[in-house]
Protein backbone atom coordinates (compact mmCIF):
# COMPACT_ATOMS: atom_id res chain seq x y z
CA UNK A 1 0.00 0.00 0.00
CA UNK A 2 1.02 3.80 -0.70
CA UNK A 3 0.30 6.65 1.76
CA UNK A 4 0.26 10.18 0.03
CA UNK A 5 -0.66 13.24 2.78
CA UNK A 6 -1.17 16.45 3.50
CA UNK A 7 -1.74 18.58 6.47
CA UNK A 8 -3.90 16.31 8.63
CA UNK A 9 -5.23 14.34 5.68
CA UNK A 10 -3.74 10.59 4.91
CA UNK A 11 -4.83 8.60 2.22
CA UNK A 12 -3.65 4.73 1.32
CA UNK A 13 -4.08 3.14 -1.86
CA UNK A 14 -3.54 -0.34 -3.53
CA UNK A 15 -2.29 -0.45 -6.74
CA UNK A 16 -2.45 -3.63 -7.05
CA UNK A 17 -5.73 -3.94 -5.97
CA UNK A 18 -7.99 -2.35 -8.40
CA UNK A 19 -6.15 1.58 -7.44
CA UNK A 20 -8.33 1.65 -4.97
CA UNK A 21 -8.60 3.52 -1.65
CA UNK A 22 -7.89 1.90 1.62
CA UNK A 23 -8.38 4.53 3.82
CA UNK A 24 -8.70 8.30 4.21
CA UNK A 25 -8.19 9.76 7.50
CA UNK A 26 -8.54 13.59 8.72
CA UNK A 27 -6.45 13.08 11.83
CA UNK A 28 -7.97 9.67 13.09
CA UNK A 29 -11.53 10.60 11.24
CA UNK A 30 -12.44 8.05 8.72
CA UNK A 31 -13.81 10.15 5.96
CA UNK A 32 -14.21 7.34 3.55
CA UNK A 33 -15.94 4.06 5.31
CA UNK A 34 -13.51 1.31 5.40
CA UNK A 35 -14.91 -2.07 4.69
CA UNK A 36 -14.70 -5.62 3.94
CA UNK A 37 -17.50 -6.20 1.22
CA UNK A 38 -17.58 -9.97 0.67
CA UNK A 39 -20.14 -9.32 -2.84
CA UNK A 40 -16.45 -7.73 -4.31
CA UNK A 41 -15.35 -11.10 -5.36
CA UNK A 42 -11.71 -10.09 -6.28
CA UNK A 43 -11.52 -7.53 -2.97
CA UNK A 44 -13.55 -10.31 -0.92
CA UNK A 45 -11.07 -10.47 1.89
CA UNK A 46 -9.23 -6.61 1.84
CA UNK A 47 -10.73 -3.59 3.68
CA UNK A 48 -11.99 -1.08 0.54
CA UNK A 49 -12.95 2.35 1.18
CA UNK A 50 -13.15 3.69 -2.30
CA UNK A 51 -12.37 2.58 -5.85
CA UNK A 52 -12.44 3.68 -9.48
CA UNK A 53 -15.69 2.53 -11.63
CA UNK A 54 -14.96 1.99 -15.63
CA UNK A 55 -15.08 1.12 -18.31
CA UNK A 56 -18.88 1.70 -17.28
CA UNK A 57 -20.34 1.91 -13.90
CA UNK A 58 -23.46 -0.20 -12.16
CA UNK A 59 -24.65 -3.45 -13.89
CA UNK A 60 -24.83 -4.77 -17.24
CA UNK A 61 -28.08 -6.78 -17.21
CA UNK A 62 -26.80 -10.60 -17.68
CA UNK A 63 -23.75 -9.45 -18.79
CA UNK A 64 -24.84 -8.93 -22.11
CA UNK A 65 -25.36 -6.33 -24.44
CA UNK A 66 -25.21 -5.40 -28.12
CA UNK A 67 -23.06 -2.55 -29.77
CA UNK A 68 -22.39 -1.85 -33.49
CA UNK A 69 -24.14 -4.94 -34.50
CA UNK A 70 -22.38 -7.29 -32.33
CA UNK A 71 -23.52 -9.45 -29.23
CA UNK A 72 -21.46 -9.67 -26.19
CA UNK A 73 -21.51 -11.62 -23.00
CA UNK A 74 -19.62 -10.90 -20.01
CA UNK A 75 -18.27 -12.64 -17.19
CA UNK A 76 -20.04 -11.95 -13.76
CA UNK A 77 -17.79 -10.65 -11.52
CA UNK A 78 -19.27 -10.15 -8.36
CA UNK A 79 -20.56 -12.60 -6.04
CA UNK A 80 -24.22 -14.44 -5.68
CA UNK A 81 -24.65 -12.06 -9.08
CA UNK A 82 -26.16 -12.60 -12.20
CA UNK A 83 -25.01 -9.51 -13.77
CA UNK A 84 -21.90 -7.84 -14.73
CA UNK A 85 -21.16 -4.99 -12.39
CA UNK A 86 -18.76 -1.81 -12.10
CA UNK A 87 -17.07 -2.56 -15.09
CA UNK A 88 -13.32 -4.49 -14.47
CA UNK A 89 -10.48 -1.63 -13.72
CA UNK A 90 -11.68 -2.41 -9.55
CA UNK A 91 -10.30 -5.88 -10.28
CA UNK A 92 -7.01 -5.33 -12.13
CA UNK A 93 -3.47 -4.68 -10.62
CA UNK A 94 -2.72 -0.77 -11.62
CA UNK A 95 0.53 0.06 -12.30
CA UNK A 96 2.24 2.99 -10.92
CA UNK A 97 3.07 5.75 -12.73
CA UNK A 98 4.33 8.55 -10.81
CA UNK A 99 4.08 9.03 -6.82
CA UNK A 100 5.00 12.19 -4.41
CA UNK A 101 4.14 13.05 -1.20
CA UNK A 102 0.70 14.17 -1.48
CA UNK A 103 -0.25 12.59 -5.05
CA UNK A 104 0.07 9.24 -6.91
CA UNK A 105 -0.79 8.35 -10.45
CA UNK A 106 -1.79 4.76 -11.84
CA UNK A 107 -1.98 3.42 -15.17
CA UNK A 108 -3.97 0.39 -16.70
CA UNK A 109 -3.66 -1.15 -19.92
CA UNK A 110 -6.32 -3.67 -20.60
CA UNK A 111 -6.38 -6.10 -23.65
CA UNK A 112 -9.15 -8.44 -24.01
CA UNK A 113 -7.05 -10.95 -25.87
CA UNK A 114 -4.57 -11.35 -22.98
CA UNK A 115 -7.43 -12.07 -20.50
CA UNK A 116 -8.67 -15.52 -19.33
CA UNK A 117 -12.04 -13.94 -18.51
CA UNK A 118 -14.29 -11.89 -20.32
CA UNK A 119 -14.76 -8.75 -18.51
CA UNK A 120 -14.45 -6.37 -21.43
CA UNK A 121 -14.05 -7.03 -24.94
CA UNK A 122 -12.84 -3.81 -25.93
CA UNK A 123 -8.85 -2.16 -25.47
CA UNK A 124 -8.47 0.92 -23.19
CA UNK A 125 -5.47 2.54 -21.46
CA UNK A 126 -6.90 3.92 -18.40
CA UNK A 127 -5.41 6.25 -15.67
CA UNK A 128 -6.31 7.57 -11.92
CA UNK A 129 -4.62 10.40 -10.07
CA UNK A 130 -5.15 11.30 -6.80
CA UNK A 131 -4.12 14.03 -5.34
CA UNK A 132 -4.38 15.26 -1.36
CA UNK A 133 -4.03 18.64 -0.25
CA UNK A 134 -5.12 20.40 3.17
CA UNK A 135 -8.72 21.14 1.98
CA UNK A 136 -9.48 17.79 0.48
CA UNK A 137 -9.22 14.76 -2.26
CA UNK A 138 -8.83 15.44 -5.98
CA UNK A 139 -9.97 12.19 -7.97
CA UNK A 140 -9.13 12.82 -11.78
CA UNK A 141 -10.15 9.88 -14.14
CA UNK A 142 -9.18 9.26 -17.68
CA UNK A 143 -9.41 6.08 -20.43
CA UNK A 144 -8.19 6.41 -24.20
CA UNK A 145 -9.58 3.75 -26.45
CA UNK A 146 -6.71 1.87 -27.42
CA UNK A 147 -8.74 -0.34 -29.90
CA UNK A 148 -9.47 -0.42 -33.42
CA UNK A 149 -13.03 0.18 -33.38
CA UNK A 150 -15.58 2.24 -31.27
CA UNK A 151 -16.67 1.44 -27.83
CA UNK A 152 -19.19 2.72 -25.17
CA UNK A 153 -17.65 3.93 -22.25
CA UNK A 154 -18.45 5.59 -19.07
CA UNK A 155 -16.46 6.57 -15.77
CA UNK A 156 -17.16 6.80 -11.94
CA UNK A 157 -16.19 6.63 -8.55
CA UNK A 158 -17.33 4.70 -5.67
CA UNK A 159 -16.60 5.54 -1.75
CA UNK A 160 -18.37 4.14 1.35
CA UNK A 161 -18.99 7.14 3.99
CA UNK A 162 -19.74 6.60 7.70
CA UNK A 163 -23.21 7.08 8.83
CA UNK A 164 -22.82 7.59 12.29
CA UNK A 165 -23.33 11.00 14.39
CA UNK A 166 -26.85 11.61 12.65
CA UNK A 167 -25.72 11.83 9.05
CA UNK A 168 -27.62 14.13 6.51
CA UNK A 169 -27.26 14.30 2.91
CA UNK A 170 -28.42 16.93 0.17
CA UNK A 171 -27.97 17.40 -3.71
CA UNK A 172 -30.43 18.43 -6.43
CA UNK A 173 -31.04 16.18 -9.66
CA UNK A 174 -33.95 16.66 -12.00
CA UNK A 175 -35.26 13.02 -12.05
CA UNK A 176 -34.34 9.39 -10.19
CA UNK A 177 -34.38 5.92 -11.96
CA UNK A 178 -36.11 3.68 -9.40
CA UNK A 179 -34.47 0.17 -9.18
CA UNK A 180 -36.71 -2.95 -8.97
CA UNK A 181 -35.80 -5.79 -6.93
CA UNK A 182 -33.23 -7.12 -9.72
CA UNK A 183 -30.91 -3.87 -9.07
CA UNK A 184 -32.00 -2.48 -12.31
CA UNK A 185 -33.91 0.75 -13.63
CA UNK A 186 -37.52 0.20 -13.73
CA UNK A 187 -38.70 3.64 -14.63
CA UNK A 188 -37.85 7.33 -14.50
CA UNK A 189 -39.49 9.22 -11.49
CA UNK A 190 -39.81 13.14 -10.61
CA UNK A 191 -38.07 13.94 -7.77
CA UNK A 192 -40.27 14.24 -4.40
CA UNK A 193 -41.10 12.70 -1.07
CA UNK A 194 -38.74 10.51 -0.03
CA UNK A 195 -36.71 10.48 -3.35
CA UNK A 196 -36.07 14.23 -2.89
CA UNK A 197 -32.76 15.69 -1.37
CA UNK A 198 -32.80 19.19 -2.74
CA UNK A 199 -33.14 20.08 0.77
CA UNK A 200 -30.71 18.19 3.53
CA UNK A 201 -32.41 15.72 5.23
CA UNK A 202 -31.15 12.81 7.52
CA UNK A 203 -30.18 9.48 6.35
CA UNK A 204 -31.45 7.04 8.34
CA UNK A 205 -30.40 3.38 9.05
CA UNK A 206 -34.09 2.11 8.39
CA UNK A 207 -34.53 3.82 5.24
CA UNK A 208 -33.08 1.20 2.31
CA UNK A 209 -32.48 3.06 -0.88
CA UNK A 210 -30.86 1.80 -4.34
CA UNK A 211 -31.07 4.84 -7.10
CA UNK A 212 -29.25 6.13 -10.01
CA UNK A 213 -30.41 10.34 -10.30
CA UNK A 214 -30.50 11.38 -13.59
CA UNK A 215 -29.41 15.30 -14.28
CA UNK A 216 -27.36 15.76 -11.45
CA UNK A 217 -25.82 19.49 -10.78
CA UNK A 218 -22.43 18.06 -9.90
CA UNK A 219 -22.37 19.00 -6.35
CA UNK A 220 -23.63 17.27 -3.19
CA UNK A 221 -23.66 17.64 0.57
CA UNK A 222 -22.68 15.73 3.62
CA UNK A 223 -22.88 16.86 7.40
CA UNK A 224 -22.49 14.48 10.46
CA UNK A 225 -24.10 16.79 12.46
CA UNK A 226 -22.90 15.23 15.84
CA UNK A 227 -19.41 15.34 14.76
CA UNK A 228 -19.90 18.92 13.54
CA UNK A 229 -18.06 17.66 10.23
CA UNK A 230 -18.86 18.69 6.52
CA UNK A 231 -18.11 17.18 2.88
CA UNK A 232 -18.63 18.54 -0.06
CA UNK A 233 -18.48 16.17 -3.71
CA UNK A 234 -18.16 18.49 -6.62
CA UNK A 235 -17.40 16.98 -10.14
CA UNK A 236 -17.12 17.74 -13.92
CA UNK A 237 -20.16 18.16 -16.13
CA UNK A 238 -19.46 14.84 -17.77
CA UNK A 239 -20.83 13.08 -14.19
CA UNK A 240 -24.41 13.85 -15.22
CA UNK A 241 -25.73 10.95 -12.40
CA UNK A 242 -25.56 9.86 -8.96
CA UNK A 243 -26.30 6.55 -7.38
CA UNK A 244 -26.89 6.82 -4.14
CA UNK A 245 -26.97 3.43 -2.33
CA UNK A 246 -28.54 3.17 1.73
CA UNK A 247 -28.44 -0.46 2.46
CA UNK A 248 -30.57 -1.10 5.47
CA UNK A 249 -28.90 -1.59 9.03
CA UNK A 250 -25.00 -1.09 7.56
CA UNK A 251 -22.84 1.32 9.20
CA UNK A 252 -22.02 3.26 5.49
CA UNK A 253 -24.11 4.42 2.49
CA UNK A 254 -22.67 5.46 -0.84
CA UNK A 255 -22.92 8.77 -3.01
CA UNK A 256 -21.24 8.04 -6.02
CA UNK A 257 -20.77 10.49 -9.13
CA UNK A 258 -21.15 8.88 -12.31
CA UNK A 259 -21.91 9.12 -16.45
CA UNK A 260 -23.91 6.61 -17.06
CA UNK A 261 -27.32 5.23 -15.63
CA UNK A 262 -27.32 1.78 -14.32
CA UNK A 263 -27.30 -0.33 -17.36
CA UNK A 264 -26.76 2.33 -19.76
CA UNK A 265 -25.44 -0.10 -22.37
CA UNK A 266 -28.70 -1.46 -23.40
CA UNK A 267 -31.09 0.85 -23.15
CA UNK A 268 -30.17 3.06 -26.47
CA UNK A 269 -33.73 4.47 -26.34
CA UNK A 270 -32.33 6.93 -23.56
CA UNK A 271 -31.08 10.25 -25.04
CA UNK A 272 -28.92 10.88 -21.77
CA UNK A 273 -28.08 8.19 -20.73
CA UNK A 274 -24.57 9.44 -20.24
CA UNK A 275 -22.28 6.90 -22.23
CA UNK A 276 -19.86 7.79 -24.61
CA UNK A 277 -18.93 6.22 -27.66
CA UNK A 278 -15.12 6.68 -27.96
CA UNK A 279 -13.55 6.01 -31.48
CA UNK A 280 -9.96 4.75 -31.57
CA UNK A 281 -7.51 6.83 -30.04
CA UNK A 282 -9.99 9.48 -28.14
CA UNK A 283 -9.95 9.95 -24.54
CA UNK A 284 -13.22 10.59 -22.01
CA UNK A 285 -11.99 12.25 -18.40
CA UNK A 286 -13.23 13.74 -15.98
CA UNK A 287 -12.79 15.21 -12.13
CA UNK A 288 -14.06 14.89 -8.87
CA UNK A 289 -13.32 16.98 -5.59
CA UNK A 290 -14.16 15.65 -1.81
CA UNK A 291 -13.29 18.75 0.40
CA UNK A 292 -13.85 18.22 4.20
CA UNK A 293 -14.13 20.04 7.23
CA UNK A 294 -14.47 18.88 10.49
CA UNK A 295 -13.36 20.04 14.41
Amino acid sequence: MLEIKSGHHRVGIYPALGGAIGYWLCQDTPIFYPLINSHLAKSANQIIAAYPLLPYSNRIADGKFEFEGRKYQLDVNALNEKDAIHGNAWEREWELESFSKNSVTMILCHEPDKDSKKQWPFSYKAQIKYTILETGLSVHLSLQNSDRCNQPVGLGFHPYFPRKDSVEVGFTAKTVWNNGNDGLPQGRMSIDGRWAFNEMRALTQDEQLDNCYAGWDNFAFIRWRYSNAYLSITSSHNFQHLVLFNPENKPYFTLEPVMNMNNAINMPEISDRGLTILKPGQRLEGNIFYSFSGD
